[in-house]
């Protein structure tokens, strides 16, 4: 039976800085991602993604706007996740990551191409933060 599930991710900014964490083996590829992850049944999306955002790297964080909006197949397309991209920014300080992440880094926008990001992550950022007719 087909599933469908929703989801919130954030590319979070400081200093003219982006935000990237590295998944451990044990959860998936070990790839640089941004945070965030499934909305729950009955939560509201913002609620899951401040969740998410403190369980992965222990930040609270101000949603700035949204900037993506996206959908994939999974489960050899029995399942279809919808998805929400937001910039935010953090409004602590202290990083802590969670058991799913090994390691963080904080890179200029620029710079995402060098680093092993899945191509949703990389068409966000690029789009957003590279292209002309954007302002931040």
């Amino acid at each position: 039976m087909p599933k469908m599930y929703f989801a919130m991710k954030t590319v979070i900014y400081k200093d003219k800085m982006i935000l990237l964490i590295k998944r451990r083996e044990k959860f998936k590829k070990k790839m640089w991602d941004i945070p965030g992850g499934g909305v729950k049944f009955g939560e509201k999306p913002v609620v899951a993604l401040k969740r998410e955002v403190k369980e992965e790297v222990g930040l609270s964080i101000e949603i700035i706007k949204p900037i993506s909006f996206w959908t994939f197949f999974k489960n050899n397309k029995s399942t279809q996740v919808f998805g929400v991209t937001v910039i935010s920014k953090p409004t602590s300080t202290k990083i802590k990551l969670g058991k799913e992440h090994s390691d963080y880094k904080w890179i200029l926008p620029k710079d995402v191409k060098k680093s092993e990001v899945g191509n949703g992550t990389y068409n966000d950022i690029k789009n957003f933060f590279l292209s002309k007719s954007q302002k931040f």
